[in-house]
């Protein structure tokens, strides 16, 4: 039901924008930081945001601040770029959410998938009426985000969601996202995570995906793009150079907590980083020693 244009624009870089507080008290956001960071990146070619998301601190927030950095990313980038809110994985938030987004004039929303006393719903069943129950209250795309590797009988399931227009997938579960890409084939727009170590996002775009999500992009946009770049020709080998170049920062990345990582590179690169919300934690000094020698090592970060 959603024209092409639209999904078109969803196959890139997804980049994850972070959630930016004020550093003096991290119960409120720093929207001037915030919008900064976002025009940084869109001045060099980041054509997607994605708002509130799991990067973004997305379980720290509620609704009002979800809206008002949706708000201020539309006015600071809103012509330039596509930007996907997110919608939590709450049916009472989430479709109060929907449509105040749809008014804003955004066209789609990352939903994250529902839990039950936070574990997968036992009955698949469950998944999908909940995304059916949510499609129904907005004229909003929705991307749910499959966290809790569901079969591919569970994504033909999920086809019948007319709002459903691409699938966000972390790749835990491969073999059950390529089963489920070879069933649908366009139904929808694959969207795939990647590690840079061990670097297999070339096989990930050989089995499907069309699109990847990216943290890096934030502060080192260059380097994502071009990924995406060498996926869209089928240079393989350009794509494992890549990974292997930003291997050992996404080592980093998985041994600190993923946004504070991200927060304190974007300090370093002179950007907006700042705090997270507990139970997050900022990372140590030396932490943060490592992150700036492994920056000035890839030359992103001057010595």
């Amino acid at each position: 039901m959603f024209d092409e244009e639209l999904r078109e624009q969803l196959r890139g870089v997804h980049a994850y924008a972070l959630t930016v507080y004020r550093r003096d008290d991290i119960h409120t956001l720093d929207l001037d930081g915030f919008a900064r960071n976002i025009a940084w990146a869109a001045e060099r070619g980041v054509k997607i945001f994605v708002v509130a998301g799991g990067t973004g601190e997305n379980d720290a927030l509620t609704s009002q601040e979800r809206l008002a950095m949706t708000e201020r990313a539309l006015e600071t980038v809103g012509d330039r770029a596509l930007l996907v809110p997110t919608l939590p994985g709450n049916l009472g938030e989430a479709v109060e959410l929907a449509p105040r987004y749809e008014q804003l004039g955004l066209r789609v929303a990352l939903a994250i998938p529902p839990v039950v006393r936070q574990q997968t719903p036992d009955d698949p069943e469950g998944i999908f009426r909940y995304y059916q129950a949510l499609g129904a209250r907005s004229g909003l795309a929705l991307m749910p985000y499959n966290t809790q590797g569901w079969s591919a009988d569970l994504f033909v399931r999920l086809a019948e969601v007319s709002q459903i227009i691409a699938i966000k997938d972390p790749c835990f579960e491969p073999h059950n996202l390529f089963r489920a890409i070879k069933r649908l084939r366009d139904r929808f727009v694959w969207v795939g995570n990647k590690r840079h170590d061990p670097g297999v996002l070339h096989f990930r775009f050989q089995a499907g995906i069309e699109a990847f999500t990216a943290g890096f992009v934030n502060f080192v946009p260059q380097l994502e793009l071009e990924l995406f770049a060498a996926a869209k020709v089928q240079d393989w080998p350009r794509m494992i150079t890549l990974q292997e170049e930003l291997a050992p920062l996404e080592n980093l990345r998985s041994r600190f907590d993923d946004a504070a990582m991200l927060k304190a590179t974007m300090d370093l690169m002179g950007l907006v980083g700042g705090p997270v919300r507990p139970p997050r934690m900022d990372v140590t000094d030396a932490e943060r020693a490592e992150i700036k020698n492994e920056l000035e090592r890839l030359g992103i970060l001057q010595a």
